[in-house]
C-alpha cells in the first residue's frame, strides 16, 4: 500500500498527466480552428506526455521499475515531437545536427533505464521508484537539453515580440519557465534528503507551466509566427497600368512609391513570360527582404507581400487574399480601377486572412536591392 510522500507523488503525477491531456485536446481544437497542421505535432507531444505521466504515477504507486522504464518511451517521443514543432515554427526546417544529438541522448536514456542498476525502489521509508546510476546521468542530460531548447524558444519569442504582443509573450515566457527551468530546479532540490517534497511540487509546477503556454498560444496565435517572419506590407496592383489599388501595412513604414514595385513586378513578369510562358511570379528576393507575388490569370491583378522571409503560411494567405479580393472587386476592376477608394474595404479581407500576422510599430522597410527571382 502506498503511503505518505509516495501517495502524493502518485496524485501529482496523475494531475500533471491530466493537465497534459487538456493541453492535447486544446491543441487539437486549435488545429481545427486555425487549420495549422504543424500544431498536430505539438498536440502529439502533449498526448504522449500525458501517457508518460499516467505511467509514471502508476510506477510510483505500485513500486514497479519496469512501468517507470516503459513510461520513458512516450516521454522521449513526445519531447522529440516538441523539438520538431519548435524548429518548424522558428524556421520551417529541422536541424539534422540538433535532432541527431537529441535522438542519441534519448536512446542512451532509454537503454540505461532498461539495464540493471538504473532504478531503485525505496520502501523504507516508502517513496517509490528512484532513477539512479547511468540512467540518472542521462536523464539529467536529457532534461537539460529539453529545458534549453524550450526556454530558448519562448525567450526569443518574448524578446522579438512587438509591443502589442508583449504582455501575452510575457505570459508565454512565464509558463515556459515554470514548465522547464523552475521544474528542473525543483527536481534538483527534491534529490536532497529532507527536501523530497519538491519532487511532487515540481510535477504540478511543470503541468501548470505547460497549460499556461498552451492557453496563451490559443488566445494569441500571432506568437507562433514572431520568429518565423516579419511581414511589412501587402499591395494590390493593376499590372496593366501599374496602379496601386490597395495597400496595408503591418509595420509603420517610411513613404514608399508603390509605382516602384509596379515597375519591378512588370519587368519580372515580362522576363518570365518570355522564358517560361507563364504569367505568375511567386517570389523575388532582395538582400534584406522578399516579395511574395500572386497573379490572377483572369484579371490584371497581382497581390504582393513584402516580408523578411518567405514561409508557407504567408504564401497560402496571399493566395487566399488574392482570390477573395478578385471575387469581391472583379466588377470594380473592370469598370474603373483608377478610383482606388473603391478598394478600401479590402482591409476586412486582410484582417480575416492574415489574422496570424504580428503588427509592429516604428519599423522601417528594408532596402530592396540586389534583386533575385525565385
Amino acid at each position: 500500500m502506498a503511503s505518505g510522500l509516495n501517495l502524493l507523488l502518485g496524485i501529482t503525477t496523475f494531475l500533471a498527466g491530466t493537465l497534459s491531456l487538456v493541453n492535447a485536446i486544446l491543441t487539437l481544437l486549435y488545429v481545427r480552428r486555425r487549420k495549422n497542421r504543424v500544431i498536430y505535432i505539438f498536440s502529439a507531444n502533449w498526448f504522449l506526455q500525458a501517457i508518460f505521466w499516467f505511467l509514471d504515477g502508476t510506477a510510483h504507486l505500485t513500486y514497479n521499475p519496469l512501468i517507470m522504464a516503459i513510461s520513458f518511451i512516450p516521454q522521449t517521443i513526445g519531447v522529440l515531437c516538441l523539438f520538431i514543432y519548435i524548429e518548424l515554427i522558428e524556421k520551417e526546417n529541422v536541424s539534422p545536427i540538433k535532432a541527431s544529438i537529441l535522438v542519441v541522448i534519448e536512446l542512451l536514456y532509454l537503454m540505461s533505464a532498461f539495464l540493471p542498476g538504473g532504478m531503485r525502489v525505496d520502501k523504507t521509508p516508502p517513496y517509490g521508484v528512484h532513477i539512479i546510476g547511468l540512467c540518472r546521468i542521462f536523464q539529467i542530460i536529457f532534461l537539460v537539453f529539453y529545458v534549453l531548447f524550450y526556454f530558448s524558444w519562448s525567450y526569443k519569442t518574448w524578446r522579438k515580440s512587438p509591443s502589442e504582443l508583449k504582455q501575452k509573450a510575457t505570459v508565454l515566457l512565464l509558463g515556459s519557465a515554470l514548465f522547464s527551468v523552475v521544474t528542473v530546479l525543483m527536481y534538483a532540490l527534491g534529490s536532497l534528503e529532507g527536501l523530497k517534497i519538491f519532487n511532487p511540487l515540481g510535477f504540478v509546477v511543470h503541468g501548470v507551466g505547460a497549460l499556461l503556454t498552451v492557453i496563451v498560444i490559443w488566445q494569441e496565435p500571432k506568437l507562433i509566427y514572431v520568429l518565423r517572419f516579419k511581414a511589412y506590407r501587402i499591395i494590390v496592383l493593376e499590372t496593366g497600368s501599374g496602379t496601386a489599388l490597395f495597400k496595408h501595412d503591418w509595420a509603420e513604414l517610411r513613404d514608399i512609391d508603390e509605382n516602384f514595385f509596379s515597375m519591378m513586378l512588370q519587368a519580372i513578369s515580362n522576363v518570365l513570360n518570355e522564358l517560361l510562358h507563364k504569367g505568375e511570379v511567386r517570389e523575388v528576393y532582395t538582400d534584406q527582404a522578399v516579395l511574395l507575388i500572386q497573379h490572377n490569370l483572369q484579371y490584371p491583378i497581382a497581390s504582393v507581400i513584402i516580408a523578411s522571409k518567405s514561409c508557407k503560411s504567408l504564401r497560402y494567405g496571399l493566395k487566399e487574399f488574392n482570390e477573395q479580393f478578385v471575387s469581391k472587386y472583379s466588377s470594380d476592376i473592370e469598370k474603373n480601377y483608377h478610383n482606388v477608394s473603391r478598394f478600401e474595404g479590402a482591409s476586412a479581407i486582410v484582417d480575416k486572412v492574415f489574422d496570424f500576422v504580428p503588427e509592429y510599430q516604428h519599423e522601417e522597410l528594408p532596402v530592396l536591392n540586389e534583386v533575385k527571382m525565385g
